[in-house]
């Protein structure tokens, strides 16, 4: 049974249990009707018993009319004796009737109906005899008496013929009848003769009595055994009547005992039942638990690995990304320089091994993030057109060296600003355009981009990257997608990369809520369809890319810093920005130096790689913050996640630099942190807010420059002092609220410090921690914001009406 799912175990068990109770149910249900049936019959009375009874006791009541007629000779005494016969009758036919329906009685019902018919018979020949006795009696001498007391008469008749002249004349005659009556005397002869007839009669009758009474007792006698069989036959309808009854009794005794035989049985069977399925159902949970182990193990060991993976990763970012921009920038301005020809091959074999391995460390750099589902879409407005013509210009010099045509085909709406990630689109087409590219030689690719507006306000992009080059087979489509392949030539030429490039694009359209699809035919070309959602942004909510030249305060030459990094080209940049703006610093190579300097100098501000020999940035860090806590120090890493950032803050830095980074980002990051108090000797002072790039925003009106002012005045003040009054009080969804709509309008006036660190704290607010570091970069960013509304006042006061 083990060898079967769990699931076709419990169904099959359950089966049998529902199959068990069925059965045990029906016979339960069939026995109880027959203890119900046969408790129902006895409870219904016998009507054939009561019948016979009826039946019996009319034929007593037949017999004592017909007894009472004999005594008194009265007709009406014999009426009721006529009708008793006709019940009985009618009884007889009923309980023949009820006798067909159960024919266990039949032979005393026969016998019954026979010996009721012949009592009858008898009664009636008791009745007769009785009535021709009485007859003849009376009316013998009742005619003696009427003839001696009966006057006799004779009628004599005399006709007479009348006679006239008239009669004589016409011929008529008229005769005369008369009438008269006499006396007739009686012969004694006659009476004697009548008397002796009728002592003869009387002789006669008296001889008929003797043997009337003969008869009758002979009948009599004849109704006294018929009485007895019938009282036998009655009893004996009772006695069955009696046994059947006790037979039904022990039937349903035998049910009921059958009954409970069976609810035990099934009682029985269903507890086995259980106890099998809890059985199994332990058993499973048992393995369950055991699988559950096995899966949490490997699990940590997957979450392990996939740390370890991430830690390499980083380092290995840290340890080669640096020396990889080192040598591609030199190579870069080496290229700018006039050599032989000699020496510009091996530069441009240089220039292009180095582009070769920055591609692979950030194809490995972004497949681990994605795998660690770390990696993040931004939602920001911009401009698709200048995605794809920057694509085609980055592409473009590689195609034509393969003797390529690159072509661009934009069809259907264009909007002018999405909202998305345009980092992120940029990487999916540079790496399909790259493919493309470098499976083609002499051909021809197209970027083909479709535009349709399916909502209110979205947009669906249709994008597909054709080319005529060498095509895929069909068994390698199957696997095209996956991590760390490439697809076989049948020319047998090797391609450079790391087999990661689709894999990323496949994964970043999904993270786009999209799809990728493919379809090729070797030696003819390749098309790598797209369809990705983006919803429509605002031209205006894009920012601005202008390069700005840093305006640097003279007081900056004031200013000491202090350099710590191990590696010789971050300290080369940042030497070479801080000279330019004749600021003075020192630089050291290890944790250890730079606690050591720090304190016994004091520096304005402390530039601290994260990754160093001896001690590293944290350790560094926290040891001059004990025993200098007022210390500025900006960490340094090659690393742009958000935990890293976070990490910095709790550590108390004040401020982080992803390498590489701008002039710009140095000085803005640099503003947020030093407050420089301008001397009277500087009439010109650093201006917190670029009042051109405003104008810009307002299409240069005036009036809604003022309005867009005098908002941000308002709605940062207001901002500021929510947030003041939510951090006394703990208050996570106002502060977490509140940074969230300040933040666009800092972004809007190019304050990128201010605007991360009004994220930082939304993030903080949201997860509900570090409330001090969230004190400690809200006391920076209220200083700045402040900075900037007493500059913006300052000039809404001064500009012209």
């Amino acid at each position: 049974m083990s060898k079967f799912k769990i699931e076709i175990q419990i169904t099959l068990l359950s089966l049998i249990i529902g199959a068990a109770v069925v059965t045990s149910g029906y016979y339960a249900y069939k026995s109880l009707s027959n203890i119900v049936q046969s408790i129902h019959q006895e409870t219904i009375p016998d009507y054939q018993l009561f019948l016979v009874k009826d039946l019996t006791a009319d034929l007593a009541s037949l017999e004592n009319n017909a007894r009472l007629y004999i005594l008194t000779n009265k007709n009406e005494d014999l009426a009721p004796y006529q009708t008793l016969q006709k019940q009985i009758v009618s009884k007889i036919e009923d309980l023949n009737l009820l006798t067909a329906e159960n024919e266990i009685g039949v032979p005393v019902i026969d016998s019954l109906t026979f010996l009721a018919f012949q009592k009858i018979e008898l009664w009636q020949k008791i009745l007769n005899l009785h009535q021709s006795m009485q007859n003849v009696d009376t009316t013998s001498f009742i005619e003696i008496y009427s003839k001696l007391e009966e006057e006799k008469l004779d009628t004599i008749r005399t006709e007479t013929e009348k006679k006239g002249i008239f009669r004589k004349i016409f011929g008529g005659k008229k005769t005369i009848v008369d009438t008269t009556i006499v006396k007739r005397e009686l012969e004694p002869e006659e009476i004697r003769e009548q008397i002796q007839s009728l002592e003869t009669e009387i002789n006669e009758i008296r001889e008929k009595g003797e043997e009337k009474n003969i008869l009758e007792s002979k009948l009599i006698e004849e109704n006294m055994v018929i009485v007895h069989q019938i009282n036998e036959l009655v009893a004996l309808a009772e006695k069955n009547e009696s046994d059947k009854l006790i037979a039904k009794t022990d039937e349903a005794d035998r049910l009921a005992e059958l009954t409970y035989k069976r609810l035990a049985g099934f009682t029985i069977l269903a507890v086995i039942l259980l106890l099998v399925v809890l059985f199994v159902l332990f058993n499973y949970l048992k393995k369950m638990r055991d699988y559950q182990r096995a899966l949490k193990k490997a699990k940590l060991e997957a979450e392990n690995l996939a740390v370890a993976k991430e830690k390499f990763a980083a380092n290995v970012s840290h340890e080669l990304r640096t020396p990889v921009n080192a040598i591609y920038g030199l190579t870069e301005q080496l290229h700018q320089k006039s050599f032989d020809h000699t020496t510009k091959e091996l530069v441009s074999v240089l220039s292009k091994s180095a582009i070769h391995l920055k591609n692979v460390i950030n194809d490995t750099l972004d497949f681990s993030k994605i795998q660690a589902n770390k990696l993040k879409l931004e939602k920001t407005d911009f401009s698709p057109e200048e995605v794809f013509k920057e694509v085609i210009a980055l592409q473009k010099f590689e195609a034509e060296k393969k003797n390529n045509e690159l072509k661009f085909v934009w069809s259907g709406e264009r909007p002018e600003a999405i909202v998305g990630d345009p980092l992120r689109l940029k990487q999916i087409l540079i790496n399909l355009l790259g493919n493309a590219i470098k499976f083609t030689q002499n051909g021809k690719i197209s970027l083909v981009v479709e535009t349709q507006k399916t909502e209110t306000s979205f947009f669906r992009f249709n994008i597909r990257v054709i080319d005529t080059g060498i095509g895929i087979s069909e068994e390698n489509l199957n696997i095209i997608f996956d991590e760390y392949v490439q697809a076989e030539n049948t020319e047998g030429i090797k391609y450079q990369g790391t087999g990661l490039g689709l894999s990323i694009v496949k994964k970043l359209v999904e993270l786009h809520d999209g799809t990728i699809s493919i379809e090729s035919t070797p030696g003819k070309g390749t098309t790598i369809m797209l369809e990705i959602p983006y919803k429509e942004g605002k031209k205006q909510n894009i920012p601005g890319t202008d390069f700005k030249t840093v305006e640097v305060p003279e007081a900056y030459k004031n200013l000491t810093f202090l350099i710590a990094d191990d590696t010789e080209f971050n300290r080369f940049l940042l030497k070479g920005i801080l000279k330019k703006w004749g600021t003075k610093f020192e630089e050291v190579t290890n944790g250890n130096k730079v606690v050591e300097a720090a304190l016994l100098n004091n520096f304005d501000l402390i530039f601290m790689d994260l990754r160093m020999p001896g001690k590293n940035g944290f350790e560094a860090t926290k040891e001059i913050l004990h025993k200098k806590p007022e210390a500025k120090i900006i960490a340094i890493s090659a690393s742009n996640e958000e935990t890293e950032k976070q990490k910095c803050l709790d550590a108390g830095m004040r401020g982080f630099l992803s390498k590489p980074f701008s002039e710009n980002t140095l000085f803005s990051t640099l503003s947020s942190i030093i407050k420089i108090e301008e001397t009277a000797k500087n009439p010109k002072p650093v201006s917190p807010v670029d009042i051109s790039e405003l104008k810009r925003l307002a299409g240069d009106d005036d009036t809604f420059l003022k309005e867009l002012i005098e908002l941000f005045i308002k709605s940062s003040t207001n901002g500021l002092a929510a947030i003041e009054k939510a951090l006394k009080y703990y208050d996570w969804n106002t502060i977490r609220e509140t940074t969230h709509k300040m933040a666009v309008p800092y972004k809007h006036l190019d304050k990128i410090s201010l605007y991360e660190k009004v994220k930082e704290i939304e993030k903080l607010a949201e997860k509900k921690l570090n409330i001090n570091t969230i004190r400690s970069l809200f006391t920076e960013v209220k200083d700045e914001t402040e900075e900037i509304i007493i500059f913006l006042k300052k000039y809404l006061n001064e500009a012209p009406e």
